[in-house]
């Protein structure tokens, strides 16, 4: 669950790579990297943290040229330790040929992959799926004799018979940004899983209409600087170039897949200015809010009191609350933007969870509490949560969650690979109520979802809620072994 930003501009872009970095490091902040060029050179700086923190001291103007990609690391793999981070970090790079390249998303065939390019020569000093991404790119390039091509319109049908080629090879969800010596690349996976957006911006005051052509997770970051426009997501399987030279766009699809849009974008990890397939995100939680409203209406008898956990179960809580005549209190505030999922143990989760919220006593204290959030993945929030409120005085602690019940593991990008770690997997309803400590949990159902999504159904995935995945998912318990595998040699490493 990475960001990934690319501009090509008339202008140097490393100054709005690094700005748009820092407005996607809610989706990682393990390692921030850019990669610029000039026409001649690759430029490249990366760091572990945020991209404040990367680049707090560092001269944009080394980063030279008007093409450039950035990316915000969530380390599914190849994190654990900084030596691990830091050789995992992105923009990857290849000098022969000339690519510097990024991703969002997990590919469920990396290792059968990362082996039959090993087969060819290549090797890895990596883990990430980028690099697999990158050598494979490099593989059909190099099949389709690129490099013969002299027109630009020939060189472009040949990169894109490259990218199509990748799109029959791979399994999982990626998006990609790539810089080739002749312009910069973006393509989505056939079904169209992680997010990536397109706008455009004018050169202010030009009679020749100069344009800069910007690429994104989240279109968050546009509203941002606010002077972009014709933002749209790309589609399914959609493969964009643009020329270096004229910044001319080109564009064409592989397939007709309809999509499988992962849903948990909208409950979780997406900024809430942030739009996907026409819905900007904040309206859908408060959405979601009041389906859980209609769905538990016979439920608010039994509640005093509307609490949400900030920042996303806020607007879905004052819908509920709204919905059922009832005062939303602002009772948990969050303190900082740090997001426990990111942390890379069950340990350093639970810390988090203590350091990240506020509470207000009076508004708790002798009253029967409804808390909305998200989603409920390992139960580790619910349980602090739900303590936490006793011991405050709650009478009775009431936990609602716009997300369905996760019981399948997510092999696209999200850390949740190893289904022992779900707490709705193997227990009933009673006993994950049991185990959190509250008085009752209660979650939307997997129609109320998509209704409040106002989404079709056959465009998203939802395979975590639901065990029906877009894709095979043949290889996945072999790359879970390999994460567990990892993570007991980072509980053996040296304190």
């Amino acid at each position: 669950m990475c960001g990934i930003l690319g501009f090509i501009s008339w202008e140097p872009v490393a100054p709005r790579l690094v700005a748009a970095a820092d407005r996607l490091q809610s989706r990682g902040e393990h390692s921030t990297g850019v990669a610029t060029f000039d026409g001649q050179f690759f430029w490249d700086h990366a760091g572990l943290g945020s991209a404040s923190t990367v680049f707090q001291n560092y001269d944009l103007t080394q980063l030279r040229g008007s093409i450039g990609i950035a990316h915000t690391r969530y380390a599914t793999t190849g994190g654990g330790t900084p030596e691990r981070l830091l050789r995992n970090r992105q923009p990857v790079g290849s000098d022969r040929p000339g690519l510097r390249t990024c991703a969002n998303g997990d590919l469920v065939n990396l290792q059968s992959a990362r082996a039959g390019l090993m087969k060819k020569g290549y090797t890895f000093q990596t883990e990430v799926d980028s690099k697999v991404i990158q050598d494979l790119l490099i593989e059909r390039m190099l099949g389709q004799n690129i490099y013969e091509a002299k027109e630009i319109d020939d060189y472009v049908g040949r990169l894109f018979k490259a990218v199509a080629g990748i799109h029959s090879e791979l399994v999982g969800a990626y998006s990609v940004l790539t810089i080739t010596e002749r312009g910069l690349l973006a393509f989505k996976d056939p079904n169209g899983i992680r997010p990536c957006s397109i706008a455009f911006r004018e050169k202010p005051n030009d009679m020749f209409g100069a344009k800069e052509v910007a690429f994104a997770s989240e279109s968050s970051v546009f509203n941002y600087f606010g002077d972009y426009h014709d933002i749209r997501e790309l589609e399914p399987g959609e493969m964009i170039f643009i020329e270096k030279e004229t910044l001319k766009v080109h564009k064409r699809r592989f397939g007709a897949s309809k999509g499988a849009f992962c849903f948990f974008e909208f409950v979780y990890f997406a900024r809430p200015d942030s739009k996907f397939k026409g819905r900007v995100v904040e309206s859908a939680r408060r959405d979601l809010g009041k389906v859980l409203a209609e769905e538990f209406a016979s439920e608010k008898k039994n509640i005093d009191v509307v609490l949400g956990v900030p920042g996303t179960g806020v607007s879905a809580g004052v819908a509920m609350a709204q919905a059922w005549h009832l005062p939303f209190e602002y009772g948990i505030i969050k303190v900082g933007s740090k997001r426990s999922f990111q942390e890379s143990s069950q340990e350093k989760r639970e810390k988090a969870i203590d350091e990240k919220f506020l509470f207000i006593k009076e508004f708790i204290d002798g009253k029967r509490v409804a808390v909305v959030d998200d989603s409920n993945v390992r139960g580790t929030t619910a349980r602090k949560l739900a303590r936490r409120l006793f011991e405050l005085g709650a009478k009775e602690v009431h936990l609602y969650y716009f997300c369905p019940p996760v019981i399948g593991p997510c092999f696209y990008g999200i850390d949740t690979p190893d289904e022992s770690k779900l707490v709705a997997v193997g227990r009933s309803p009673e006993q994950i109520r049991e185990w959190i400590g509250a008085t009752s949990v209660k979650y939307i159902s997997i129609e109320g979802l998509i209704r409040g999504l106002g989404l079709p159904k056959a465009e998203l995935c939802l395979a975590c809620v639901t065990r029906n995945y877009p894709t095979s998912v043949k290889e996945a318990q072999d790359r879970v072994a390999l994460r567990n595998a990892e993570q007991m040699s980072c509980a053996e490493w040296p304190k």
